[in-house]
């Protein structure tokens, strides 16, 4: 099996064709080296393509008009082949968002795992200047518990732990059953209605999409976008470096 030939479409399927190409680029390495964590992972090809056939199949007209109208997927997957992303010549997770909160996440303070250390909190004040930067929704004050209080927040601002009439939630999942573009919120109560005032969109760890595309603007490379999102990870070959360890 060739993933080159699937990663266009996982790539089409997680970044728009707005994107430079630099950026798609340095998506393209994270989908490459997601899909052999994943592999490495269940030990089976079967069952890594059909998760990408689950998230995928509702969208297929809309990924391939993506692939028709930008020839960046194809480039992008040409001009980086093989390049993963490994700590010590190890996969692990290379997670992605869409836009931060102006800083992405420490990932051993998200995941409660010093596991995850390798995936710094890094400044990323150019997201700040998106037009999504600011999110508001308005729920009415009926369905929501009577009492909701932000407990903590991590070091990135984002909420961790919220009380939900003394009932503890994990901001995260918060965020998802509510519709919030992101668990960087703060609480208002505006007549019947609690606003939740949003700072980003997506869980804010690893890759800004945003903030590498204005990198990419600036002329900056995937792999000096990359090296700014993930300091403790190199960028090697999957074929030379790592597989022969699989």
């Amino acid at each position: 099996f060739n993933v080159e030939m699937l990663l266009p479409v996982i790539v089409a399927s997680e970044m728009g064709s707005e994107y430079e190409l630099e950026a798609v680029k340095a998506q393209t390495i994270i989908a490459r080296s997601e899909f052999y964590r994943k592999l490495q992972e269940k030990k089976n090809l079967s069952s890594v393509l059909t998760q990408i056939r689950e998230e995928t199949e509702f969208r297929e007209g809309e990924i391939l008009q993506a692939l028709i109208e930008n020839l960046n997927y194809e480039k992008a997957v040409t001009e980086t082949e093989s390049e993963v992303l490994a700590v010590d010549g190890k996969l692990q997770l290379t997670p992605y968002h869409e836009l931060s909160a102006g800083r992405t996440r420490d990932g051993a303070e998200v995941l409660h795992s010093e596991e995850y250390a390798y995936l710094k909190s890094v400044e990323s004040d150019m997201d700040k200047g998106s037009e999504d930067f600011l999110n508001s929704v308005y729920i009415n004050q009926s369905v929501l518990p009577e009492r909701l209080v932000i407990k903590s927040r991590d070091s990135a601002g984002y909420v961790t732990e919220i009380l939900a009439d003394g009932d503890i939630l994990e901001g995260e999942s918060f965020r998802k059953g509510m519709g919030l573009s992101s668990a960087n919120f703060t609480i208002q109560k505006i007549g019947k209605e609690i606003r939740f005032l949003c700072k980003g969109r997506g869980h804010g760890l690893g890759f800004s999409q945003y903030g590498g595309n204005e990198m990419a603007k600036e002329k900056k490379s995937a792999e000096e976008i990359l090296e700014f999102y993930f300091p403790e990870m190199e960028l090697v070959d999957i074929y030379r470096d790592v597989l022969q360890y699989l």
